[in-house]
């Protein structure tokens, strides 16, 4: 099939030889080059890889391969369109509106960096200032911020002076927190190898002895969105750092559903004191549950059962003490029946033929079992429910462990550790309007909120400098309806 003259016309010329080819209703377009054929005694064209595609409306339409050219023929202005970086940071403020306006009544003279930071360090996982400038020029950040200093030098400056201002982002934090909401606590580990005071020896999952400190984080229940955290010393365990964490975030009659490890007596006794209501779950070997209750095969000793995705969930509610506290306790029978599966194929291999056998072990194990102090006097199936929903911010927290740890190893000083931590907190706020906004629209059947980053990592801006303008590369059909599901325009005026 012949080429179409309105077709040729559009042909790039900045690449030197390229041919046209109508392929499924499309006219692409492919780098040409020639080698000597020995054999033939003549030149031989050689085809290379697709640049992009081109058509009647729009003219030549780079695809990656296309613009990673242009990027990098942009010491050639003459000759090459500046490409930038653009649909996922686009897209993340898009979906998060309203947190520009904050930022910026907190932070008036820096909000931007804060911005600008945070989604570089959202979109591009960077893990060290060193890599900021780069991140920022092939950004279209860099078009919407070209003022603001971005060398090495000025982000460490930059991060260890906003780390300083504790009370702003105490501030800031504190704004975001709705009176009267559920408080959803979790806890993770950051290893560093920094010689700040932060850095000590801990308690953590992974049993790692390197030093690390400790991020204690507070997610509202209903929403799902972080709102408040809390940088403590590794070497001070959760349940110490508890109590100071509840009363910084200043909320007032709030629920508050924490992580295991914040359980122990005297914070029962300060949140009773205070006035809050709580469910704290408690650890295996708790004293709160008698022993002859796990060793009693009986379902007679359980109060009721409902369920909960198809599951049996037995349950139980008992007073605790004079102060109004109570201990649900649970077992589910499908997670004990997984749990018991696994410990069995271990201890196959650990005991073997020995004398003391897998069925031995099993009775003296509570798998499937969970319990819980509360000073609310529910129905058990609204305890069980309500710590589901922190079961359910799993993923917006597990970015935040495995995204800022390897950030962590680069702070020099408790100001930059600490400024790196609100960097990572705003990076977290684009991040949970994002996961939040796949969740509403029924997205998150298909796709997670890394996949949408990384479809629309790919899209770019491209500036002509001619009479075309400003242009965006092509998107393809798929990551289109995301967006249109999402109500995301990157064609809008800028």
């Amino acid at each position: 099939m012949s080429i179409p003259e309105s077709i040729k016309s559009r042909r790039p010329t900045q690449f030197g030889a390229v041919e046209i080819r109508f392929i499924g209703g499309h006219y692409y377009t492919y780098l040409v080059s020639s080698k000597w054929d020995a054999a033939k005694g003549r030149p031989q064209k050689v085809t290379g890889k697709s640049i992009g595609k081109i058509t009647e409306a729009d003219g030549f339409i780079p695809n990656a391969n296309g613009l990673r050219l242009m990027q990098e023929m942009r010491l050639m202005p003459d000759v090459a369109p500046s490409v930038k970086n653009y649909g996922a940071y686009e897209v993340l403020q898009q979906l998060t509106p309203d947190l520009s306006d904050s930022l910026r009544e907190y932070f008036p003279d820096s909000f931007r960096e804060i911005r600008t930071l945070s989604l570089i360090r959202l979109v591009d996982k960077i893990s060290s200032a060193k890599m900021i400038q780069p991140l920022f020029l092939d950004s279209y950040m860099s078009d919407i911020c070209g003022d603001i200093s971005i060398s090495e030098g000025s982000v460490r400056k930059f991060i260890a002076g906003l780390g300083s201002k504790q009370d702003r982002i105490d501030a800031f934090m504190k704004s975001q927190v709705m009176p009267g909401t559920t408080l959803l606590f979790n806890g993770t580990s950051i290893f560093t190898k920094s010689a700040d005071s932060l850095a000590a020896k801990g308690y953590n999952p992974d049993h790692s002895p390197d030093p690390q400190a400790r991020l204690l984080y507070v997610f509202e229940k209903d929403s799902h969105k972080p709102v408040f955290y809390r940088v403590v010393q590794g070497s001070i365990v959760d349940k110490s750092a508890f109590m100071d964490t509840v009363n910084a975030v200043g909320c007032s009659d709030c629920i508050i559903i924490a992580d295991k490890g914040f359980y122990s007596k005297p914070n029962v006794s300060a949140l009773l004191n205070a006035g809050m209501r709580y469910i704290l779950p408690l650890q295996e070997n708790t004293v709160n549950v008698e022993p002859e209750f796990y060793q009693n095969p009986s379902d007679s000793k359980w109060d009721n059962v409902f369920s909960y995705n198809k599951r049996a969930v037995w349950c139980r509610k008992r007073r605790s003490g004079n102060r109004g506290n109570f201990i649900y306790t649970f077992r589910d029978d499908s997670r004990r029946a997984e749990l018991v599966g696994h410990f069995v194929e271990r201890a196959e291999k650990d005991y073997g033929e020995e004398e003391r056998r897998p069925k031995d072990v099993v009775n003296e194990v509570r798998m499937g079992y969970f319990s819980f102090c509360s000073n609310l006097d529910v129905e058990p199936r609204e305890i069980y429910l309500d710590y589901k929903e922190r079961w359910d911010i799993e993923q917006c927290f597990d970015y935040l462990k495995n995204s800022v740890s390897t950030n962590a190893s680069h702070a020099h000083t408790d100001d930059y550790f600490r400024g790196w931590a609100f960097l990572n907190h705003v990076s977290l706020l684009y991040y949970y309007g994002l996961l939040n906004a796949v969740r509403n629209t029924k997205l998150d059947d298909r796709y997670s909120a890394e996949d949408v980053l990384k479809l629309t990592k790919n899209i770019y801006r491209v500036d002509t400098g001619d009479k075309e303008g400003i242009r965006i590369s092509a998107i393809q059909k798929k990551t289109q309806a995301i967006l249109d599901t999402l109500g995301v325009d990157l064609l809008r005026k800028k």
